[in-house]
């Protein structure tokens, strides 16, 4: 059985992530119901990015709670599902397609239905060296932002970290629009126009002002997703940080209209700011602060709006809501945490071109290999880290 050395999770209450040698294994698998069975391919890690998922499975290790997400027949899981691979037998790069399994639509599989993900869920991922990808999951950069023979750049590298968590903000935004459609289309035909016209302009009104409430590694991605398909969109985001940081300067340099608001004293203070900067209450409410005060905002406080969409992003807090004026305003609250891949690969192109590599942080692999939750702890709770941390593996692939 094949070796490599790399982060793994365990259950254990005091080390559940480690970093050392541990076996590969290579069982079949499918993109989706339909296609056949593939053992993946050998490829090389070039670089990594760490996400807020790491640390959640982390903190589940230490717990005893990671059973359900270990291949089959393992005790372990090499994480890490943000990051460029090498892959030799084809001597190119490629973005892992992370989501897979046997289901139509993995993005909503049936109970009959089954999924994976690599570095998360049921399938180890790129935290390594070495591992192996099912060879049609690998996912081309386009060439004419890497050119066939070229060497990645570490620019570009940093950019690519973020591929899946575009993705999913990718998909959150398919979501908003197909809601959108079938939750509001009769206020506009009751107006007089056809299905086709209704539809539209329920989606155009809902995008007219949104509200992004947590401007972490979801929240500023989706800030971006929104923009580029909505360019006349008032969005608000909201966070803790004082309105000069990094991630507000940077949506404000780079995209016309994305304001920023701190949080005030009380929830119905903030409430009030976020209504001001936009001019009105919102019909999108997409939450990813992690915190529960997100929905007190917009449904205690009455920030969203009549018809309105709450859409949650967030990992752990539970919401509430009073259910009288929620029902007559006729609101909407949905969930989903996915994608396909036509969002990933919409999320390489665009991420091509955002210069997201300006809220990159790089990190020596050697600090990670020394001290792993050491590691952890200064990358996903240090008030200096950078939006996104990126270590590089594999020195002679990257300039």
């Amino acid at each position: 059985m094949p070796k490599t050395e790399g982060t793994y999770l365990v259950n254990h209450a005091e080390r559940p992530l480690r970093f050392g040698e541990v076996n590969l294994i290579n069982p079949p698998r499918r993109e989706r119901r339909g296609l056949p069975l593939s053992e993946g391919i050998p490829c090389t890690t070039v670089c990594t990015g760490f996400c807020g998922t790491d640390w959640e499975l982390m903190q589940m290790g230490s717990r005893g709670e990671l059973g359900p997400k270990f291949p089959a027949g393992q005790q372990r899981l090499i994480n890490g599902h943000e990051g460029v691979v090498w892959v030799p037998d084809e001597e190119r790069y490629a973005i892992v397609l992370i989501r897979g399994g046997d289901s139509w639509d993995p993005s909503r599989f049936e109970a009959d239905e089954s999924y994976f993900e690599y570095g998360c869920d049921g399938a180890d991922g790129l935290m390594c060296r070495e591992g192996f990808f099912h060879p049609e999951m690998l996912l081309q950069i386009p060439p004419e932002h890497l050119p066939p023979g070229e060497m990645l750049s570490r620019k570009l590298a940093a950019r690519l970290i973020f591929a899946d968590p575009m993705a999913c903000m990718l998909f959150q935004r398919e979501r908003i629009e197909d809601l959108l459609m079938g939750h509001n289309w009769r206020l506009y035909a009751a107006r007089g126009m056809n299905r086709a016209a209704a539809m539209d302009s329920a989606v155009t009104d809902g995008f007219a002002r949104v509200v992004i409430y947590g401007l972490g590694g979801t929240g500023i991605l989706g800030a971006i997703a929104v923009r580029e398909a909505y360019p006349n969109a008032r969005i608000v985001t909201v966070g803790r940080s004082h309105p000069g940081n990094d991630k507000a300067a940077f949506l404000q340099r780079h995209w016309r209209g994305i304001e920023y608001v701190q949080t005030r004293m009380s929830a119905e203070q903030t409430a009030r700011a976020i209504a001001e900067a936009l001019e009105g209450r919102p019909r999108v409410f997409i939450g990813a602060s992690g915190n529960a005060i997100e929905a007190e905002i917009a449904f205690d406080c009455g920030l969203l709006d009549n018809n309105g969409i709450y859409a949650s992003f967030s990992l752990g807090p539970r919401l509430s809501y009073d259910t009288m004026p929620f029902g007559f305003r006729n609101q909407l609250i949905f969930g989903a945490i996915n994608f396909r891949r036509d969002h990933m690969e919409a999320a390489i192109e665009l991420l091509c071109r955002t210069p997201l590599d300006e809220l990159v942080g790089e990190r020596l692999l050697e600090d990670l290999q020394r001290d792993p939750m050491g590691f952890y702890q200064e990358t996903y709770r240090s008030p200096e880290r950078p939006l996104k941390t990126m270590v590089a593996w594999e020195q002679t692939l990257v300039e």
